[in-house]
């Protein structure tokens, strides 16, 4: 599937959630004319250091994997978990989880 590429103008949401006592900040970028998320930026880590360049990271590979039409339920059930096979193993799987609740209707 071929990207869809976003406005550079879009609505956007801001909200935080919190991954093994970490607090994080989300914002999560809306297609105007699909209202699905398209973009996903996340801060909290300390600035410059490697978990903030992973975040970083992160949040552009699943941008552009929503971008492709990936749906973020696909991303979040794809996510490692821990033992009870519902907690996200990592930062990235919490903020998968978290994409595809905020993509429900």
């Amino acid at each position: 599937m071929s990207r869809q590429r976003l406005p550079d103008r879009r609505p956007s949401v801001t909200t935080t959630f919190v991954h093994d006592c970490q607090s994080y900040a989300v914002t999560f970028g809306f297609d105007p004319n699909t209202g699905r998320i398209g973009e996903v930026f996340t801060h909290g880590a300390k600035v410059g250091s490697a978990m903030d360049g992973i975040l970083d990271d992160a949040c552009i590979a699943l941008s552009l994997l929503l971008q492709h039409g990936v749906e973020p339920t696909a991303l979040a059930n794809s996510m490692g978990r821990l033992g009870d096979g519902k907690t996200p193993a990592s930062v990235i799987g919490a903020l998968a989880d978290l994409i595809a609740r905020e993509a429900q209707p």
